[in-house]
């Protein structure tokens, strides 16, 4: 039997043994492939590094060199990348296979077999090879990152000398010799392009193609036009308001600058899209065409909503209540500085498909540029922005804080006019340029704010059935639907203020692609230290966090109301248990949230331990206070703003703190009380689920008075109070028969007991009124004192002798004479 056993415990090693061999032989032959792969994208990626450090002592790197380079450099680090994912799981595995094989055995132990050997030999040259390779692509990121870094040092210096070196004055007779220069150039070859393509046009359309592109754009601007129709039913001029809010003029503003820009904008698609989209014109034209009905798009969009915002059909909704002629004045202005910026976009265009000579692109840039600052400063002049009429509010503070910002806007202009005329053109370009795009950026960020902020609050008011629907559907009051709504606008103003930071980075010089990468690097994580932040590992958290609490919330209410009912415990242990469940799943969404965030649990612990060793030298108080907060804040007997009545304090929870809660009396002083005297004592909330109260007002009739219609006035006066509930119903309570009156108490229920005090003095009063018109007397108390004569004192008054009466009459008649000081008396003195 033993002989059986040990062929049986032979013949099963040796099948491990080859099932192992065979498992490593794969993994060696798929290892290989790998590092093949691997060898020729880093000969691939050796090759691009030279390349690109040979590019650097280069000197006619253009902007779109530097992007190419930059993108070259992108796909090394991208793929190097990608290999170190692939090879870090071939690397962990080759470990614990080592591992599974267990030590080497020392000297005085068993050696192992032959095939093990070689199977530790194989597994370690592997794991040696894995890492080298890993560690050969770890350090492409740094070179990549330091390539990187040079080129765009070298683009920052060449944007500084280029726009801010200073060059000839535009009144310099050279200057404007040579940028009338035409002949001989490559403008004779554009304008001889541009008339053939004029020309041949129409006979190069191929209409095959360009009629469903036709039939798409009429449709989508057919769909748009009933779309907008729709919303101006909802949200536009309404003849019923006669003064409407600021919101609501500006969105019925934006909705019509739509309509009137509709069919403008719908033509100049199609145009577009019949010469790009045909591909009738060459390259160079097509970008000039481009630029044209670019252009032209800023100035339909500028006349709509000029028109719209200050000649609508109505003019209380208007949205700046300016003067006729000041009103046509900024309209004019406002579509001159649209053509400005088209014509300046033209210029830089055709300047760069003919290869402009630099006079001519110094000229075109101070023509452009002074323009656009005559016109800005023309229209912040203070005479054009006095509002006339009656102002409202939002008006008035939008203006006070243009009047300031105006100032600062006219002075820049100045200025960069000014350096322009001195030779520093590039720079007044660009800073005006650029500036005036700033302004329309955050102008439309703004208009689409509030277009939000209007849409939002209207549907959710329930005037809509889109807002009632979802007011059914999330089941949401007034309150409910007023939170949504600011988390919308919230959430909606954030994602405004994000677009607003990378549009201004892209309008002020930043290239597309460096963005690109800092918020990708952003969002897939960057080291800070040790530690490693990524922005979408922490959404990830928040979001399993938020669901996590949600799922308990679920099932905490399932428990509560469907399987807890029928097992017939106590009310008390059902509360606990729910609490129970309501507990552990936020510890278990904590714990989630930290895991998914990429927290290491065991320093957490670490942490944890060092923390309860600090607390049991000490600071139990102070962990009773913060575990007292944090049942207060998320049991939260109380919240801030309730009216609470703590010991000898009353007044409102002003702030809960981890360790203290500030109530604030009705003297308008803060009492800090500790939260484990809120939790272990015994505290009155006035308002912990809702603000109703009862309120009872105690009065006194006398005897005399009808009892019923005491009953009927005091009813009557609490019915007719608006800030008493008529459901339930006043009534009054007959208590007690009292020494001088009949007792009554007036009960009744209140909306806001926070008004306790006043509703009861306003009661107070009126009952006091009707009482007096109803003849019904309040009495007060009165003692009547009544001297009783005993019979025979007078007779023995007179018997008495006269001495004695004449003594006992001076004493009984005051003395006018003042006391004379009594001497003092000696002290003995032993």
């Amino acid at each position: 039997m033993k002989i059986i056993t040990t062929m049986f415990q032979k013949a099963l090693s040796l099948f491990c043994i080859c099932f192992f061999s065979l498992a490593v032989a794969s993994s060696v032959v798929a290892n290989d492939e790998l590092r093949q792969k691997f060898d020729e994208a880093l000969s691939t990626w050796e090759l691009a590094l030279y390349e690109k450090t040979q590019d650097l002592e280069r000197g006619d790197l253009t902007q779109s060199d530097f992007e190419s380079i930059r993108d070259d450099l992108d796909q090394v680090r991208i793929q190097s990348r990608d290999f170190i994912s692939q090879l870090q799981p071939i690397q962990s595995q080759l470990t614990k296979q080592l591992k599974g094989l267990g030590p080497v055995p020392e000297q005085n132990q068993t050696p192992e077999t032959e095939q093990i050997v070689m199977i530790r030999q194989n597994l370690e040259t592997e794991l040696s090879v894995v890492s080298s390779q890993i560690k050969q692509a770890e350090l492409i990121a740094p070179r990549v990152d330091e390539l990187v870094g040079r080129f765009n040092k070298i683009e920052r210096q060449r944007f500084v000398d280029e726009v801010f070196s200073r060059g000839p004055v535009p009144i310099s007779r050279s200057l404007w010799g040579e940028a009338f220069e035409l002949s001989g150039t490559d403008w004779e070859i554009f304008f001889i392009q541009l008339e053939l393509a004029l020309n041949t046009a129409g006979a190069k359309v191929e209409w095959e193609e360009v009629i469903p592109l036709w039939i798409i754009v009429l449709a989508a601007a057919f769909v748009s036009s009933l779309i907008l129709r729709v919303m101006r039913r909802r949200y536009g001029v309404q003849a019923d308001i006669v003064r409407p809010d600021y919101h609501k003029r500006v969105l019925a503003a934006s909705l019509n600058a739509l309509k009137r820009a509709l069919i403008p904008v719908t033509l100049l698609i199609l145009v577009a899209g019949t010469l790009v989209w045909g591909d009738i014109l060459d390259p160079e034209i097509e970008k000039m065409v481009e630029a044209i009905i670019l252009g032209l798009l800023f100035i339909t969009i500028a006349e709509a909503i000029t028109k719209a915002t200050l000649f609508p059909a109505r003019s209380s909704w208007r949205v700046l209540a300016m003067a006729i002629p000041a009103a046509q004045q900024v309209r004019i202005i406002a579509i001159i500085i649209a053509f400005t910026f088209s014509v300046d976009l033209l210029i830089r265009v055709v300047n760069e498909i003919v290869h402009a000579s630099a006079s001519q692109h110094l000229l075109g840039s101070f023509f452009t540029a002074t323009t656009m600052a005559i016109l800005v400063i023309l229209l912040h002049r203070k005479s054009l922005w006095k509002l006339a009429g009656e102002v409202p509010e939002e008006i008035s503070r939008v203006s006070m804080l243009w009047s300031r910002f105006r100032k600062t806007i006219v002075a820049f202009m100045s200025i960069m006019i000014a350096a322009a005329f001195i030779g520093f053109i590039p720079m007044a370009h660009f800073a005006v340029f650029n500036l005036v795009a700033t302004l329309e950026l955050f102008l439309l960020l703004l208009l689409i704010h509030v277009i939000v902020h209007e849409v939002a609050h209207y549907e959710l008011s329930g005037k809509a059935d889109i807002g009632r629907s979802l007011r059914n559907i999330l089941s949401l009051d007034d309150d409910g639907a007023d939170r949504l709504g600011f988390w919308i606008v919230l959430c909606v103003g954030c994602a405004l203020i994000v677009f607003g930071i990378i549009g201004t980075l892209l309008i002020w010089g930043m290239s597309g692609q460096r963005l690109f990468g800092i918020i990708q690097a952003a969002l897939t994580g960057f080291k800070l230290g040790e530690v490693r932040i990524s922005l979408i590992d922490i959404a990830v958290a928040g979001m399993l966090f938020i669901g996590m609490l949600a799922l308990t919330k679920v099932f905490a209410n399932v428990l509560d109301e469907r399987l807890l009912p029928k097992t017939k415990l106590d009310s008390g242990v059902r509360n606990a248990i729910k609490a129970s469940v309501g507990y552990a799943g936020l510890g278990l969404a904590v714990l989630i949230g930290v895991s998914a965030a990429g927290l290491d649990l065991s320093n957490i612990a670490i942490v944890a331990g060092a923390l309860s060793v600090g607390i049991g030298f000490g600071l139990q108080s102070i962990v009773n206070n913060f575990v007292s907060g944090l049942i207060l804040i998320f049991e939260r007997p109380i919240k801030q703003g309730d009216w609470v009545v703590v010991g000898n304090e009353e007044g409102h929870v002003k702030k809960i703190k981890v360790r203290a809660t500030e109530i604030e009396t009705f003297d308008r002083a803060s009492v800090i009380i500790p939260n484990s005297d809120l939790i272990s004592g015994t505290m009155k909330n006035w308002t912990h689920k809702s603000k109703l109260g009862r309120l009872e007002v105690r009065i006194g009739v006398s005897y005399d008075a009808d009892e019923e219609k005491v009953r009927e006035i005091l009813t009557r006066i609490a019915t007719e109070h608006p800030g008493v509930l008529s459901r339930p119903e006043p009534y009054v309570l007959f208590m007690d028969f009292g020494a001088s009156s009949l007792d009554f108490e007036l009960r009744c229920f209140l909306k806001d007991i926070e008004n306790k005090m006043s509703i009861a003095s306003d009661l107070r009063f009126s009952i006091r009124k009707a009482f007096q018109e109803a003849d019904i007397e309040i009495p007060f108390p009165q003692q009547d004192v009544y001297i009783k004569q005993v019979s025979g004192l007078s007779k023995a008054i007179d018997q008495m002798p006269k001495e004695e009466n004449i003594k006992s009459e001076e004493a009984e008649e005051p003395s006018t004479e003042e006391p004379k000081p009594e001497k003092p008396k000696p002290e003995k003195t032993e």
